[in-house]
Formats: structure tokens, sequence, C-alpha cells
């Protein structure tokens, strides 16, 4: 790894862990927040998705945006935007305003993602995306874990206000000097369209493992605490699972995207497939290991988060090489959005299915949607791209 390419890495995971400390971590001020804002559980529960809506309803736009005109205007305008819209947010204690502002907030955002996925590419050789994409993706619980601890601290000194103001400026420096150091690139389209990325050979399996594999893990981080609660594991016992998930969840970004970039980076579909299975298989065995205690439940727990929290990572990747370099922003920008809007729209519906048949029938429905997907992963995804090097040309530094 260049000096260059590591400087760009360490900027790009700043950058989303700072984006991540509010879309993530806003929850550890939850009572602060409803205090200020005078609303209740589910108000807040409006003002929370707010920030996630605006960042996936921008998503595509945004991926062709750096297309056309390259990473660095578009991490420089999401950074104003972002930062404009927690400065609304600070100043208000109306709920509908903090809402719009945070939404607003989102749109900004979504330009560190996207734009930073497609500077990583375009530095990074197909033998290094994998691992690097897996450190970007380790930011996001890495921020939501920094605004657990941050953000509390923040409100009680100096209230809300103070928490968005803190926030506002992370995200706008670290998303600024990001852009600044980012590779040149960009402007090989001069359209704002798909240009056939839905078309290119690859992406329509890449999309159904973002559908498949969202379930599993919307499931596993929504509602394994309560799962585990309703049989006979303590409240402090399910608080170390779900920390285990989170843990687990971050150490597979490295170690998946360090499988991927083997033998050239020609890995990636076979990498997928194995995520799949792995969390097909944990899944199918978490009414068992819940049931048999603690110790069980952590270590299927463990492998289930594992395979279901690993394939984002090496997804993107494989989107971006599938487009190629003049479409690679709009590939990225397909796939997180499948990934972020099926998995917040299946948590909703996991809980249902939760509620309606039981926890029991939620895991075996994720077993079943990840072998599926692991299925295509080793079947459709495989003849599409087959162990062929990466076809996304390098960009000049």
């Amino acid at each position: 790894m260049t000096r260059r390419a590591r400087t760009l890495l360490i900027l790009s995971v700043a950058a989303q862990a700072a984006v991540s400390i509010v879309q993530f971590g806003l929850p550890a001020i939850g009572l602060e927040v409803r205090d200020a804002l005078d609303v209740g559980p589910a108000g807040f529960g409006v003002v929370f998705a707010a920030v996630g809506l605006g960042s996936a309803a921008v998503l595509l736009p945004t991926g062709m945006l750096v297309d056309r005109f390259g990473a660095r205007p578009v991490l420089l305008a999401g950074a104003a935007l972002n930062a404009t819209g927690y400065v609304i947010a600070s100043s208000s204690s109306d709920a509908t305003v903090f809402a719009c502002a945070l939404f607003v907030a989102g749109i900004g955002s979504a330009s560190v993602p996207v734009a930073g996925m497609s500077a990583l590419l375009r530095e990074f050789p197909p033998e290094k995306r994998g691992i690097a994409l897996g450190w970007r993706q380790l930011a996001v619980p890495l921020g939501g874990t920094i605004g657990a601890a941050m953000l509390p601290l923040l409100a009680h000194a100096g209230g809300v206000r103070l928490a968005m103001l803190v926030a506002a400026g992370l995200t706008a420096s670290t998303a600024a000097l990001f852009a600044l150091r980012s590779p040149g690139g960009g402007g090989e389209t001069a359209s704002l369209r798909l240009d056939g990325v839905l078309s290119a050979p690859g992406m329509r399996p890449v999309m159904a493992l973002g559908l498949l594999y969202a379930f599993a893990l919307s499931a596993t981080l929504t509602y394994i605490v309560p799962a585990a609660r309703e049989l006979d594991i303590t409240a402090a016992q399910a608080g170390v699972l779900f920390a285990v998930v989170n843990v687990s969840a971050a150490a597979a970004r490295l170690v998946w995207g360090r499988l991927a970039d083997r033998h050239g980076g020609t890995r990636r579909a076979r990498t997928l497939a194995e995520t799949g299975a792995l969390a097909a298989g944990a899944a199918l065995l978490m009414p068992l290991a819940l049931r048999a205690g603690v110790v069980p439940a952590v270590v299927v727990a463990c492998a289930l988060s594992f395979g279901a929290f690993g394939f984002n990572g090496v997804l993107y990747v494989t989107a971006g090489e599938i487009a190629g370099a003049e479409r690679a922003g709009r590939a990225v920008g397909v796939a997180s959005t499948v990934v972020f809007g099926c998995t917040s729209a299946l948590t909703p519906v996991a809980g249902l299915v939760a509620e309606t048949f039981g926890y029991d029938t939620m895991w075996l429905l994720g077993a079943a949607s990840s072998a599926t997907g692991a299925a295509i992963a080793a079947t459709l995804l495989t003849r599409a791209v087959g162990t062929r090097r990466s076809v996304l040309v390098e960009a000049a530094a």
C-alpha cells in the first residue's frame, strides 16, 4: 500500500465514522432529544429515521454526480449540506423542523459512502480493494460506538444543541479533508443517467444478494436481544450478546475483504457465497443455541453476525468493478441503495414475522433468504463475472 493510498483510506474511515456518529449513535441521547422536542418514543423514531431516509433517497443520484463531476466536488457539497442540516437542527426545538433538518443532513451525508467508495476503487488495485472497503465499512459501527460514548457527554455539557454542533463540525471537516486528498477522476461521462448499469453482466445478481442478505442482517441487529430475553437469557447476558454481534460484524468486514482480494481480486463471487452460507447455517442453529444457554448463543450469534454483516463491502467492490470506472459511482449508488433500503424496509417485516409466528420462524426465514443468496452468488454471479480480473480501469492519480 502506498503512502497516498494509506492516507486516503484513513481519511475515508474518519469521514464515514463522523457521519455514523449521528446516523447510528443518536439513540444514545434519545431521551434528551425527546425532552428538547417534547415528543414521545414514536416521535423520536420518526426524527431518527429522517437522517437515514435522507441518505437513502439520494445514494443513486449521488453516484451519478460522482461519475459526472468526480468525488471532490460532491464530497465538498455534501459536507456543506450536512453541516447546514445539523446546525439548523441544533437551533430548533420544533420536532418537524428538527426532522427536516436531519433529512437535509442525511442528503449531504450520502456523498461520503458513495464518493468515498468510488475514490477507493480508483486508488486501490484489484488485489487490495476488498480489504480497503472492509476498513471503510468498519467505520460504520466505529462511528456508532463513538457517538454512543460522545453524544451523551456533549448533551450533558451543553444539551442537544452542543451535541449537534460538534457533530456538524466533525462531519464537515472530515469530509472536506477527505475530498481534498481524494484522487482525480470522474467526468468520464457527460450524462446523469444510469447508462446501462442495471444491465451490466452480474449487476442483477448483485442486487438480488443485497435484497436477500438484508433480511438476516436486519433481523440480527434489531431482534437478537428481544429474542434472547423471551427465553431464559438475562438482560445483562443479552447485552453481552448484542456487543458480540457488533464486534463480530466489525471484524467480518476486514476478514471477508481480505479473502475477496486473494488471487488478484478474482474471488469476489465465491466470498459472497461463503458469507451467505455461513449466515444461513448460523441462523438455522440460532433457535437451538438460544435455548441451550448464553455460551452457545454467543458462539452462534458471533458466526451469524460474521456472515450476515460481512457481505456489504465485498458487494460494493463487486458492483463497482462490474460497471467499470466510468460508471462505478452509479453502480455503488445502486448497490448501496438496495442494501440500505432493503435493510430499513425488512426490519419491520422481520418484526411482523416474529410477532405473528415467533422468533424461531424469523431465524428460519433468515436462514432461507441467506441460503438463497449464497446459491445465487455461487451460480449466477459466478457465471457473470467468472474468475476474471477486475474490469475497473485505474484512474490517474
